[in-house]
Formats: structure tokens, sequence, C-alpha cells
């Protein structure tokens, strides 16, 4: 065994594992809450992406202030998804929202390929230096990633544990006519939820976009990607995403290195699809109600 181009690949693994963290986290977060699937997420992360190739590269305004304007306006987008393609149809049937959010999801791609053109951006990155131990590449943006990854998740779960905000999420993924009752405003919760999840999303296109080129229809793949990683992990379990993302990106990277690159993501599916037979709550997943309890 190639020793170097191992560790190379691990690391490229452990990249992608960070993406799909990120990702993941969102839709089980907004799952864990609302009980509904957004399937408008990857767009999200695509319209993340697609604002830091447009602030810095035509803009022409820095990495970190193009990282803040991505990341409020990707929650801003989430509150604006939920008011008028969840709410409005939530109470009739779950498989509407699927319906209005795919629909969303559509006109998301087709909108950015006709403003911005189908063709892959990227940007100059804003820390060009590599490492380079035991011989392997390690870019400084590529360990950016992992320091954004760290610090989201870890804010998040301090978010979800210690505040007003966290408890009442809890409460109202637990049962929601319940949490209306004590005075919660659930409506708010669910804009909060949205945002928060569509936050993250944009946080990931920001990674995509830092260690790759990016296309209007780079959420499609990853929205799959971040489903299958949810249901292994459990729907609701935002610490079991962080660790099926993981080990997805790095078993990924291996398996498209020694086994077959072309079918690198049908082994994420054929993962899926044993943890449902064997495990149908998922690896980290509860039969009670709300598995974000013990997120």
């Amino acid at each position: 065994m190639n020793w170097h181009i191992f560790g190379q690949q691990l690391w490229n693994g452990v990249l992608n594992g960070a993406i799909y963290v990120l990702f993941a986290s969102g839709v089980s977060l907004i799952f864990g809450v609302m009980r509904v699937i957004n399937m408008a997420h990857g767009e999200v992360a695509m319209l993340g992406a697609m604002s830091m190739y447009e602030l810095m590269a035509k803009v022409g305004l820095g990495f970190w202030p193009s990282v803040v304007i991505t990341l409020v306006a990707a929650g801003v987008i989430g509150a604006v998804v939920n008011r008028i393609a969840v709410q409005p149809v939530v109470k009739s049937s779950q498989l509407n929202v699927l319906l209005t959010t795919l629909a969303l999801s559509i006109v998301l791609v087709e909108g950015a390929t006709a403003v911005l053109g189908s063709d892959t951006k990227g940007i100059k990155v804003p820390y060009r230096h590599v490492f380079h131990p035991f011989g392997l590449n390690i870019p400084m943006s590529g360990i950016l990633v992992l320091i954004l990854m760290v610090a989201a998740m870890t804010g998040l779960f301090l978010f979800l544990a210690r505040t007003r905000f966290g408890r009442m999420a809890r409460a109202t993924g637990e049962n929601t006519f319940g949490a209306q009752v004590v005075g919660i405003n659930t409506r708010r919760v669910y804009d909060y939820t949205l945002a928060l999840g569509s936050l993250l999303a944009g946080l990931a296109g920001v990674a995509v976009i830092l260690t790759s080129d990016a296309t209007p229809t780079l959420g499609q793949p990853l929205l799959l990607i971040g489903f299958a990683t949810v249901i292994v992990a459990g729907i609701g379990s935002i610490s079991g995403a962080v660790v099926v993302g993981m080990w997805f990106g790095i078993t990924g990277a291996m398996f498209g290195q020694y086994v077959s690159s072309t079918y690198s993501e049908a082994y994420i599916y054929a993962t899926m699809i044993v943890v449902l037979l064997l495990w149908p709550h998922g690896l980290f997943g509860q039969r009670r109600a709300n598995p974000l309890i013990a997120a």
C-alpha cells in the first residue's frame, strides 16, 4: 500500500466529511423540530457557494465580510422558505411540504443557472499556504474548513442545550400542541429553526467553494448524501449526523480510491439501505418522539 496516497485520501475524506456534517446537521435539526423535509436545502448550500463567488470575484469584498453576508442571507432565505413554502401547507400534509420545497428547489436551480450560467465558479482562497506533513498536501483553506465545522457544531450544541430557544425547540419537537399550550410561539420557533438549519447549509456551501469549484447543480447530490447521512444516523440525531457525516466522507474517499471512484456515492446509498434493514431507527436514533433531545 502506498501510504502517501492513503494519507492524502484520508485528508480529502475528512474535508468531504466536514461538508457532509455541516449540511446534514441542518437537515437533522429541521426535521427534529419541525418534522418536515426541506427539498430546497441543497439549493441553500448552492446559493451560499454562489454568493461567495459573486461577493468576492465580482463585488470585490474580502473573505470574511463575504462569509458574514452569505450566512445572514442563508438564514433569511430559510425563514422565508418557512413562510412561503412550509407553513401555508404543513397542516394539510407533509407531502405537500415536500412538493412545494421540491418546486422551489427547481426554481432556484433554474434561476441560478439563468443568472449565473452553468459553468463552474471558483474563488481565490484567502489563505494559500500549503503544509506538507509527511509529504502530504494540506492547504490552509482545508484547515479553515475544519475550523469552521468544529466551531459551527460546538456553537450549535451549546445553543440548543443552554439557550431559551434551544429549550423551546426541544419542546416543540417533542409535542407541538403541548408547546403551544404553555405559550411557546411555535411559528416563530419554526422560523428560527429553518433559518438556523439554512445557515448551516450556507456554511456548507462556503466550505464547498473553499475546497473546490461550484456549479448551480451542486445542491442536488449534496441533498441526497445529506439525507443518507441523516437516515443512517437516525432522523433528528444531530450528534449522530456528525459522526456518520465524517464517516461517509472518509470511507467514501477510500472507496473511491481503492475500489471504484464511479461507485463511491453508490457505496453511501448501499450503506443506507443496509442500516435501514438492520436498524430502522438509524444507528443513533431513538424510538421516542424527539431524538433531538439527545442531540
